[in-house]
């Protein structure tokens, strides 16, 4: 096999596995998006909460589903399932201010106030693109550039000796330096949302103790409330071992208690 198409297939080697990790299905709101709105504006928003619930049963889980799902909890008082589903609308649209608004809101009325932790600079580098960009459209950025690159460096390979070689080869090396920005944006943010074994929460029980072991006769460390943003490590039976921001301070709640940011 000759080298230029060995480089080939590696190129389209990789860009399959970025073009899976972008091809996540986009789910798109029905008819029965109206009703559920309906019972929203006439107050009815238990009502509203449930019907909202059904349609994401059914599939339409898109970013003004679950905005509109947190403000059906939040005018019933249900800070944590408000901030739940708020932080659900914004992983699917983090550019989205009215989402980002709401959020705030719902988190100023929050019982547990826990001052933000200073991560790692991987940790800091994927917090900071999460306001930008989705996990999907990080994927796609990654993808462009991979392919950009290999076009580039195609017609660097064809191209003679002369100043078009040297543009190219410029052109290679900041579409290569793109590259592995996007590449490490998006590990980073793959890494922060769950795949490094800890995975984002939120507390939706009114208030749980945290325990010292999964088992209802442990020792109680602390107690958490409605709202409470946590991290979840570990389920064990019907208990999920939960830890504060930074991951300093762990214990064991109800896994009924919490809930993950992204559904399972």
């Amino acid at each position: 096999m000759k080298k230029p198409l060995i480089t080939t297939t590696i190129f389209l080697s990789l860009a399959l596995i970025l073009g899976l990790l972008a091809a996540r299905p986009l789910l798109a709101q029905n008819g029965d998006m109206g009703v559920a709105n309906s019972l929203y504006v006439n107050g009815r928003y238990a009502e509203a909460a449930q019907a909202y619930e059904q349609l994401i049963a059914q599939g339409a889980a898109d970013s003004a589903v679950y905005y509109n799902l947190g403000n059906a909890y939040f005018r019933q008082g249900d800070v944590g399932r408000a901030i739940l589903n708020y932080r659900r609308a914004a992983q699917l649209d983090p550019r989205d201010a009215d989402i980002q608004a709401n959020l705030d809101l719902a988190r100023a009325q929050a019982t547990d106030q826990f001052a933000p932790e200073s991560g790692s600079p991987v940790d800091n580098f994927a917090a900071a693109t999460r306001t930008v960009l989705t996990v999907n459209e990080m994927a796609l950025l990654a993808l462009g550039a991979w392919l950009l690159f290999g076009l580039l460096w195609f017609l660097y390979y064809q191209s003679g000796n002369g100043r078009a070689r040297d543009v190219l080869r410029a052109s290679l090396m900041l579409v290569g330096l793109l590259v592995v920005l996007a590449a490490a944006a998006l590990g980073s943010r793959m890494w922060l949302d769950g795949e490094n074994g800890r995975s984002p929460g939120v507390v939706i029980a009114d208030s749980v103790s945290v325990s010292a072991e999964p088992d209802a006769n442990a020792t109680v460390n602390f107690d958490l409330h409605s709202g409470a943003e946590v991290e979840i490590s570990e389920q064990r039976g019907d208990w999920a071992q939960v830890s504060l921001p930074g991951g300093q301070v762990e214990g064991w709640v109800p896994a009924t208690a919490v809930e993950p940011i992204s559904p399972k």
